[in-house]
């Protein structure tokens, strides 16, 4: 049956062309290799999770000060991380943050103010430096896609990827479908880099509306789910990060207004945030929401954000910023009659996602290595979807760190590209068209609403082990379901591949937490039965493997170690990938 499918040969074939994505494919169009990118979306240039612009941007510049360094950096990381870090990673990271920086000035993005011509950095999340840009980044993914159009690669749009093709633990392309179409792709490569973001649409929002999401509602764990049944290994999936939003909208922003001073009010008006961490409200992420979902339980909601204080100038500025995230949201807050400038707004917790867990450097998805290449040996991750993040400039730079790992990794490939099994492919074909052929089946909006349900109920940011094995029950019940899944037409099947990409990532992320016996950096991981962290057991990393019978597999890994150090395809000794390790940096 391979005559009904179109095939395609490429040297670097990237899933998910976002910042992480688009980053990746550049080093390698640089060193002149055919570079294939696979993308849900209708435009390179405006997909992923900033395709409609971004408001700020984490890196360490070198400017002077001490605090303005990898070095001091990196020292911080296991505070900022509460000891569960990949800091082998994290530092290649840090440490390439002011190349990619400037790179991508090079690409024409302005970081600087307008107003002084200069950078606008301020602290943020508990960082130990103003290490945050806000800038007008309407046009920044766009910079970003035009570079890699230039480069000519080869963009299918409108296009998704549902199986890796793995032999012998080691990835060589993917089968893909348009949307649009209904064309099936078979795709050969020498490397693959899996860019296709965080896990959303896992639980229930504020407004109710799945597609509301205060991220990118259309990064469903794919890269994940595909990961882990390739093999890979995944890390810190029991992590959850939730942030705080106004009330009844999902948006982003939360950065702009801690960074440039805001304050949360009970609703008596007193400022509470000290009495849950030294630095107030600019401690991290997780502390901010925990500490509002704490003040709610006893009481003292609503909870509100308060910047009338702030001078005018830099109200000014947030006003300027605030809209690119989310255009809307000034349209909102007219509808309303609310403004910064003269009232309090109210906000509350927003939906989860399986991103970061409210700290930087901490990710939760595919465990890499410095190259960025997974467990699985030629498939490399970037992004929101592995263990190493830092928001748009962790995309951007583990991003381009893979892309650089695939080139050396294709540069050292040898003899032909193993052929594909046309008989297992045609099998996923069918599964995936099945969908559409059943009127009475299962609605795919339906499937996901308990899976949202489920979370919200058991696996939020309030944990048990009696809630989470209930809601692991329902889950692999849920999973015997997905053959009667059904969809309307050919964009219903692709939401259908992503409600078993939502609904795998939940086992995953309910296997994990249940693991872990303790409670870990706040609202990321709280288990009211283990109420406190246990560094004596659990200075580890929770790496969750698909088991002989296709269910999560979780071991715990010293977090005093690389996570590559734990990869079965890794032949060198700790002491070469040391020295690899050091030569990258």
């Amino acid at each position: 049956m391979n005559g009904e499918w179109h095939t395609v040969d490429t040297d670097l074939l990237v899933i998910g062309g976002g910042v992480a994505g688009s980053m990746a494919a550049i080093p390698a169009l640089e060193a002149g290799l055919n570079v294939t990118v696979c993308e849900k979306g209708r435009l390179l240039d405006n997909c992923g999770s900033v395709g409609c612009g971004v408001d700020h941007y984490l890196t360490v510049m070198e400017s002077g000060p001490e605090w303005d360094t990898p070095e001091f950096l990196i020292k911080h990381l296991p505070g900022l991380t509460d000891g569960i870090v990949d800091i082998e990673v994290a530092g290649r990271v840090i440490h390439e943050m002011p190349r990619i920086l400037r790179k991508i000035e090079g690409m024409g993005v302005d970081f600087k103010d307008p107003r002084t011509g200069t950078y606008a950095r301020h602290p943020s999340f508990g960082l130990p430096g103003a290490y945050h840009i806000n800038f007008d980044g309407t046009d920044f993914k766009r910079r970003i896609g035009k570079h890699v159009r230039a480069g000519k690669a080869t963009v299918l749009m409108r296009t998704m990827a549902v199986q890796l093709l793995v032999k012998d633990n080691a990835a060589y392309g993917a089968l893909a479908f348009n949307f649009r179409t209904g064309a099936w792709t078979a795709i050969r490569a020498k490397a693959v880099a899996l860019t296709a973001g965080d896990v959303n649409r896992i639980s229930l929002n504020a407004s109710g509306l799945a597609f509301d999401s205060w991220h990118f509602p259309y990064n469903t764990g794919d890269a994940q789910a595909m990961g882990y049944r390739a093999g890979a290994s995944l890390a810190n999936m029991e992590f959850v990060e939730t942030t705080l939003t106004p009330k009844g909208f999902s948006a982003q922003g939360l950065n702009a207004l801690v960074s440039l001073g805001a304050y949360f009010l009970d609703k008596d008006g007193n400022r509470f945030m000290f009495k849950y961490d030294k630095k107030g409200e600019n401690a991290r992420r997780a502390v901010l929401a925990d500490a509002v979902v704490n003040e709610y339980l006893l009481g003292n909601g609503p909870i509100y954000v308060d910047c009338r204080h702030l001078p005018d100038d830099e109200l000014d500025h947030m006003e300027q910023t605030l809209q690119i995230d989310r255009y809307t949201l000034p349209a909102f807050y007219q509808q309303k009659g609310l403004n910064f400038r003269d009232n309090v707004i109210e906000i509350s917790i927003s939906e989860l996602s399986i991103r970061r867990s409210g700290v930087y450097f901490r990710g939760s998805g595919l465990a890499v290595d410095t190259r960025g290449e997974t467990s699985v040996e030629g498939l490399f991750a970037a992004g929101d979807c592995a263990t190493v993040s830092g928001g748009i400039a962790g995309a951007a730079v583990l991003g381009h760190i893979a892309g650089e790992g695939a080139v050396e990794r294709i540069r050292a490939a040898q003899g032909a590209l193993p052929d594909i099994d046309w008989e297992g492919a045609d099998t996923i074909r069918r599964r995936a068209e099945a969908s559409m052929q059943r009127p009475d089946g299962l609605p795919w909006k339906t499937f996901e609403d308990e899976i949202r349900q489920t979370v919200t109920d058991y696996v939020g940011v309030r944990r048990s082990k009696r809630g989470l094995d209930l809601a692991l029950n329902t889950l692999v019940a849920l999973a015997k379901r997905e053959d009667e899944l059904a969809a309307d037409d050919l964009h219903g099947a692709m939401r259908v591949q992503e409600a078993r990409s939502v609904r795998l990532n939940a086992e995953i992320m309910t296997t994990a937490a249940g693991a872990r016996e303790e409670t870990r950096t706040r609202s990321a991981h709280r288990r009211i039965d283990f109420p406190e962290p246990d560094n004596d057991k659990w200075l580890k990393f929770v790496v969750v493997e698909k088991g002989e019978d296709d269910s999560p597999s979780v071991r715990a890994v010293d977090a005093c170690l690389p996570l590559s150090h734990s990869f079965a395809r890794r032949s060198q000794s700790s002491s070469q990938r040391r020295a690899e390790y050091a030569a990258t940096t």
